[in-house]
């Protein structure tokens, strides 16, 4: 049943890649149409969702498992970034930049929320973006040093680059993202018996709009699907030990973690499937939106998030099985 879920779940997702898809080819979204869904996603829908996922009875055992979620999704970024930074050193610093970024993060909110909710409900999406949060804090500080360092000085070690420099690496970031206020507000409703004081008006209109998360997201990355290029993706030798990494070796890794853990702490097996189901989901549309803003390779990272979302497909389903 379980997995039957999953596979239908996967690839209901990717058919609503479809409109994205359809309206970029036939070109039918004005210029910015995709960053301004974005923006209603990661603002809007997506904190809706996670604090709906909050507004429930109080629940001892849900902190407690949230705690582990915590911890361990912070042991997977640290063995991921390790993984990635030993990785890639043959491939040109251009692509081994991008190469690195696409291999630590997976896309965990546009993907891995809804498909999280859609197969094992709202509980599971308050783990889930106990993972973002973390996920937040290795992309503002770790996920920039990798596109920024040794970009922002000279040849002679003079700093040069202002915007650079203001737009470093600062994991406080993580601390006012949509999702992190979201699920602290949501954390705050759910300790407090205040849950039954919000108008039902008010919890329907969040309900519909965290609803948008799944569609909405789905059709950003169709839209990227549909400019995408595969001339030479099959003679880049570095891809396939990306694709390897993020699709195979670092999510049994993980699902070896969580379940060395397990054996010593009582870790629930729905913290298991959040944490599994989220290091394999392909890697981040961020590094996108990131190589851009710091003048990195965007067109090989696309290619990268492109193919990484395509192979998806067949391995997210088989890992979350083995879980």
């Amino acid at each position: 049943m379980i997995a039957e879920r999953i596979i239908y779940n996967v690839a209901l997702l990717f058919i609503m890649m479809l409109p994205g898809i359809i309206m970029k080819k036939c070109r039918m979204s004005v210029e910015g149409f995709g960053k301004g869904i974005s923006n209603l996603v990661l603002y809007i829908a997506q904190p809706a969702l996670v604090f709906m996922a909050y507004v429930r009875p109080y629940d001892e055992n849900i902190l407690i498992n949230s705690a582990y979620v915590f911890v361990l999704s912070i042991v997977v970024h640290g063995v991921f970034s390790a993984v990635a930074m030993l990785s890639y050193k043959k491939a040109p610093d251009s692509m081994r930049r991008m190469l690195r970024f696409a291999t630590i993060f997976s896309n965990a909110a546009f993907m891995g929320m809804p498909l999280i909710k859609a197969v094992f409900g709202t509980e599971a999406t308050v783990y889930a973006s106990i993972y973002n949060i973390t996920f937040n804090l290795f992309l503002w500080s770790l996920g920039v040093y990798i596109c920024t360092d040794k970009r922002d000085v000279n040849e002679n070690g003079i700093e040069d680059d202002e915007e650079h420099i203001k737009q470093g690496a600062s994991p406080l970031k993580a601390l006012y993202h949509p999702v992190t206020i979201a699920a602290v507000l949501g954390l705050i409703f759910f300790i407090l018996p205040i849950e039954g004081y919000i108008p039902k008006i008010a919890i329907e209109t969040l309900e519909n709009l965290g609803n948008l998360v799944a569609p909405l997201s789905m059709m950003v990355i169709g839209l990227r699907l549909a400019d995408m290029s595969f001339k030479g993706v099959l003679k880049d030798k570095h891809m396939y030990v990306f694709l390897a990494l993020r699709h195979i070796i670092l999510p049994l890794v993980t699902l070896g973690i969580v379940k060395l853990v397990g054996l010593v702490l009582p870790v629930h097996e729905l913290v298991e499937m959040v944490i599994v189901t989220l290091a394999a989901a392909p890697a981040a549309t961020s590094a996108t939106m990131f190589a851009e803003k710091y003048d990195c390779d965007a067109n090989y990272v696309s290619r990268l998030v492109t193919v990484s979302t395509l192979l998806s497909i067949a391995t997210m389903p088989l890992i979350i099985m083995l879980v």
